[in-house]
């Protein structure tokens, strides 16, 4: 606690240090903060939050978990409920996953044991994201989102699946029955939409102080020289260059800088694939934060949940080099998106749909698991 202490009071005075130095930079960064955060965050991320509220509230993710409890106890060793954040967030995005899980939790409809399982791979970066933002606009390739979206939901899979053994020797943790309870709520329509207003909006602000506050500080070290001077300390060692490390370094602190400096890098696209796919499955110290500071109001570990995010990061970096030869020759003929915009959009309501089909044929295998019975 004492360490802990020292270095967050090193690093709070080297901000205000930066902040009296470069007022102009740090104040425009914020100011772009700022402006992501309402005219991107807020309208995309406030309504799905509030509609899974609502959701939760409702009952649905008990039904959902009634019926994939069959499944997801077979591979993941965790209730059927957890299908809720599990498919939700991965449609969504970051921190949706954390957010849900946090929400169900409240709601003693999840343990806490649960949560911290359902956690180690339900928080991803979402399509719009990854398909939209860094495969359309930063390469100029929806085909290459597509491809690190495949890999990056295959990592959080193999992660999910490689915890359900880490916590074999933990008998208590295992839940030999789940209830469900999935009678009517006796909330009023009113109470219902009211909360999950009120804590949709209260999850997006704590969002939007994270991106304000790391926008500053990465722009201070910038601004003071620290990231490049690691990466050239770094690029003596590493057969990297010093930009593909700033890269690598920016994309630690967060997601969206890093990707948008791989993108430019001069090498191959297969280090390059690998690399931003590595950065968007870690998520960032940016992502990091938010989701710990949405996690706070339930007992999971924060070591835990950012080892299992190293876990998932090393996965779907490796899932990204080694099956780039099967991909190769369609991501190298994948026409630019200008000529392509029309076929992006088809392209994501395709994966919903398969998402959204892959679910109910889940679905439908559940139901008939109990009719079995």
């Amino acid at each position: 606690m004492k360490t802990r202490s020292i270095l967050l009071t090193i690093a709070t005075l080297f901000l205000l240090y930066c902040l009296l130095c470069f007022p102009q930079a740090l104040l425009q960064k914020s100011i772009q903060s700022v402006d992501l955060w309402f005219h991107n965050v807020l309208p995309s991320l406030f309504p799905f939050l509030t509609a899974t509220g609502i959701l939760i509230r409702l009952g649905v993710a008990h039904k959902i978990g009634h019926f994939f409890q069959p499944i997801m106890k077979p591979l993941f060793g965790i209730s059927g409920i957890c299908a809720f954040p599990l498919i939700l967030g991965m449609i969504s995005g970051y921190p949706s996953g954390a957010k849900i899980t946090v929400t169900l939790c409240q709601k003693n409809a999840l343990s806490q044991k649960d949560a911290q399982r359902i956690l180690s791979f339900c928080n991803n970066a979402g399509p719009l994201f990854v398909v939209g933002t860094v495969g359309t606009a930063f390469l100029n390739h929806p085909a290459m989102g597509y491809y690190m979206l495949f890999c990056i939901f295959s990592g959080a899979l193999l992660t999910g699946i490689l915890f359900r053994f880490f916590y074999t020797n933990q008998k208590n943790d295992i839940i030999t029955k789940y209830h469900y309870n999935i009678s009517p709520t006796t909330e009023t329509t009113g109470k219902i939409l009211a909360d999950s207003v009120s804590d949709a909006m209260e999850t997006v602000t704590q969002i939007g102080g994270f991106i304000i506050l790391f926008g500053v500080i990465i722009e201070s070290l910038h601004q003071t020289g620290i990231i490049t001077y690691i990466a050239k300390s770094l690029s003596a060692i590493l057969s990297l260059s010093i930009y593909d490390i700033e890269g690598i370094l920016g994309g630690i602190l967060e997601m969206t800088n890093g990707a948008a400096l791989l993108s430019q890098s001069s090498s191959s696209i297969q280090i390059q694939l690998t690399c931003i796919t590595a950065i968007l499955s870690f998520g960032g110290l940016s992502i990091l934060a938010q989701t710990l500071g949405i996690l706070s109001p339930i007992s999971v570990s924060s070591a835990k949940y950012i080892f299992s995010k190293c876990v998932n990061s090393i996965l779907s970096a490796f899932i990204c080099y080694f099956c780039y030869a099967l991909f190769e020759n369609k991501l190298i003929k994948a026409v630019f998106a200008d000529s392509f915009a029309s076929k992006t959009a088809s392209y994501y309501y395709i994966f919903v749909f398969g998402i959204l089909f892959l679910s109910l044929a889940l679905l439908l295998l559940s139901i008939n698991y109990f009719y079995q019975k």
